[in-house]
């Protein structure tokens, strides 16, 4: 279970955007075929800092979201499964990045060897940014109301096939 969920969320992170996401191994679309990315600051989706828990992946989801500062907003995933026992954790940033913003991500398994390389991180781009709602690629944030957040990923498996999973949470004094 904890192969398939540390290469589903790698597959998802791995994509520029929705349209062009890219199969595992397919070399990543050439900067000038992707479409531009809406502009946006860091302001737009300061909406996400705080303390949020839910529930996806087969388990309890948290993320605790800093409040922006110096064009990023700062955060920390855990998942810990059904039966009680760590997931995964991810370090992860909303940046501000040349009129845009970028999703930056790195994963670590339960003893914290990390899945990407040491001196590397995935950055996925901005798709679409509203009031309410914020994608990067495949990843979707979406605003429920004052203390909802729904998180729906599209995972691609290694067959190819996309598998939708949607992470529900609800905002929580820290």
């Amino acid at each position: 279970m904890r192969r398939t969920i540390a290469a589903a969320v790698l597959v998802l992170l791995a994509g520029a955007a929705a349209a062009q996401y890219p199969s595992p191994g397919t070399p990543a679309p050439e900067a000038a075929a992707r479409p531009p990315a809406p502009a946006a600051r860091i302001a737009d989706v300061a909406w996400l800092q705080g303390y949020w828990e839910g529930e996806g992946l087969g388990g309890r989801v948290e993320d605790v979201w800093l409040p922006p500062k110096a064009g990023v907003l700062l955060g920390a995933f855990r998942l810990v499964k059904a039966d009680g026992g760590p997931g995964f954790y991810e370090l992860f940033a909303i940046e501000e990045v040349d009129d845009t913003l970028q999703f930056v991500v790195k994963h670590f398994n339960p003893d914290w060897v990390g899945w990407e390389e040491k001196d590397k991180a995935l950055r996925i781009r901005l798709s679409k940014v509203s009031a309410d709602e914020i994608a990067f690629g495949r990843i979707v944030f979406q605003r429920q109301g004052a203390d909802g957040l729904v998180v729906k990923l599209a995972i691609r498996e290694k067959s190819g096939e996309v598998r939708h999973e949607t992470l529900t949470y609800r905002r929580k004094p820290l």
